[in-house]
């Protein structure tokens, strides 16, 4: 899986023979359910044959090494395999909306991150595959919830040197408020849609450096920091 190392802005394949599958969708799919609870996947599964995906699988790999990969190859991914992913797993919504912010699309990644955020609360999510029960709780789509408003809508990141903020907060938000910790010191950060406030804790230990909006602070233990969005690249 994963083998084509994407160079330019090109598909990479789920798996070896992917692309050699048959085209349906989703639709297509269930219209021929012959149980609301039947399964796309396994040996006799009606997906197995086709490009419908159950989860996030290149667009996961994206969003974990988004370093890795440009903005183009994120969004050309995105597009192909959005429509052909059934969503069956808990952990595939948050994938999805956190490269949707990436390129932009800021609509998408919200309606699935708000899918993400209400996943026990609404417990509209499957209960059954087949006869098997799989509910309960959804503790590591809870995290990848918190990952999509931190580092998809908060554009927050981190490198040896510096704490990285780029904010693309979503337009029916007036804040996103959270605390961090950077090499052992603890920061309160506020973004809101006129800028990001940073309070730098007065036990720090020393000064840290955060690039805001391709500003750079030099944040001293017991200081706050606003920056405005007029300081944005």
């Amino acid at each position: 899986m994963f083998r084509n190392l994407i160079k330019k802005p090109e598909l990479s394949s789920s798996f070896d023979a992917y692309f050699k599958l048959r085209e349906a969708t989703i639709e297509e799919l269930k219209a021929k359910m012959i149980h609301p609870n039947e399964y796309f996947g396994a040996g006799q599964g009606l997906a197995v044959p086709t490009k419908i995906i159950k989860q996030a699988d290149v667009v996961a790999m994206l969003n974990v090494f988004k370093d890795r990969y440009t903005t183009e190859i994120k969004k050309a991914n995105w597009e192909y395999y959005e429509p052909r992913t059934e969503h069956g797993s808990s952990l595939s919504a948050c994938a999805y909306a956190s490269v949707a912010t990436e390129f932009g699309n800021l609509d998408f990644a919200y309606d699935y991150f708000m899918k993400t955020a209400k996943i026990d609360i609404e417990a509209k999510y499957k209960v059954y595959v087949g006869t098997i029960f799989m509910g309960g709780s959804h503790p590591a789509a809870n995290g990848g919830a918190w990952m999509t408003a931190i580092f998809g809508f908060g554009g927050v990141r981190a490198d040896q040197n510096h704490v990285i903020i780029n904010p693309r907060l979503y337009k029916k938000w007036n804040k996103l408020r959270f605390n961090m910790i950077y090499k052992g010191d603890r920061f309160s950060i506020k973004i809101t849609q006129g800028g990001v406030e940073i309070i730098a804790d007065a036990s720090n230990k020393k000064d840290r450096s955060f690039l805001v909006s391709g500003k750079l602070i030099d944040c001293a233990p017991g200081n706050t920091y606003q920056i405005s969005n007029s300081n944005a690249l």
